[in-house]
C-alpha cells in the first residue's frame, strides 16, 4: 500500500484529466457523447491509479493499474474521433493526444516493473 500521491504517473494522469476538462468545456455541442465518455474516461484513470495504490497486495494493484491503461487507450480513442469529427480543434486534441500517450508509457513501465518483482 502506498500513497497515490507519491506517484508520478498518477500526476500526469491528474493533469490530463484537468486539462481534459478545460478542453471540453470548449468543444462542440454537436457531439455532446462522445464529450461525455472522454470526460468518464479520463477521470477514470487517476481515480484508479489511486484506488489501485490502497490496496493491500501488488497483483491488486497491477489489476486497478490495467484498469487505468484501458481507460487511457479508451481516452485516446475519443480524442482522435473528436479531433476527426470536428467536436474538439484538431491542435487541442494533439496536444491532449501527447499527453495520454506520456501516460501510456508511464503506465506500461510501471506494470513491467511491478509484474517483474
Amino acid at each position: 500500500m502506498q500513497d497515490f500521491q507519491n506517484l508520478r504517473v498518477w500526476h500526469e494522469a491528474h493533469a490530463y484529466a484537468v486539462a481534459v476538462d478545460r478542453a471540453v468545456s470548449q468543444a462542440s455541442k454537436g457531439r455532446a457523447e462522445l464529450i461525455n465518455q472522454l470526460r468518464r474516461a479520463a477521470d477514470s484513470i487517476p481515480a484508479n491509479i489511486a484506488e489501485g495504490s490502497g490496496q493491500l497486495t501488488d497483483p491488486q494493484f497491477v489489476r486497478f493499474l490495467a484498469i487505468a491503461l484501458g481507460s487511457a487507450t479508451e481516452s485516446a480513442n475519443h480524442l482522435m474521433l473528436a479531433r476527426d469529427t470536428h467536436a474538439l480543434p484538431t491542435s487541442v486534441a494533439d496536444d491532449l493526444l501527447s499527453r495520454i500517450s506520456r501516460v501510456r508509457r508511464m503506465l506500461i513501465n510501471l506494470l513491467k516493473r511491478l509484474n517483474a518483482t
